[in-house]
């Protein structure tokens, strides 16, 4: 299942740029369907990571991210992507995704995806 983390509440919101502080992920299952869901540890990376993770969570698409929420999910062999800048909905993204148009966070390019 993929997450990424939105602005909003709706049918198809634009990705938001803070990972651990967002209010809201959309979770996409293999089928395709999305679903946004509330994000309870809001503020918490680490709480954060820790419930996607529980969520059995295996990929993020996400616009930028913590050195340390990184290094959680890669140690939990989940694999973190990136679809570009600017406002991108969640189905531009999950289609750039499918297509293999998102390049991989790795340890090597982290420091380009954090906030700085």
């Amino acid at each position: 299942m993929i997450a990424m983390p939105v602005k909003m509440k709706g049918d198809n919101p634009p990705l938001t740029t803070v990972f651990g502080k967002a209010k809201w992920f959309a979770f996409a299952d293999e089928n395709g369907e999305v679903r946004i869901v509330e994000n309870p540890y809001a503020g918490s990376g680490a709480k954060t990571v820790a419930w996607l993770i529980e969520s059995g969570i295996d990929r993020i698409v996400t616009q930028h991210i913590g050195g340390n929420p990184f290094m959680i999910l890669k140690e939990a062999g989940v694999k973190c992507f990136y679809p570009g800048e600017g406002r991108i909905l969640v189905f531009e993204a999950l289609q750039k995704f499918r297509n293999g148009a998102c390049e991989e966070i790795t340890i090597e390019n982290i420091m380009q995806y954090m906030h700085h």
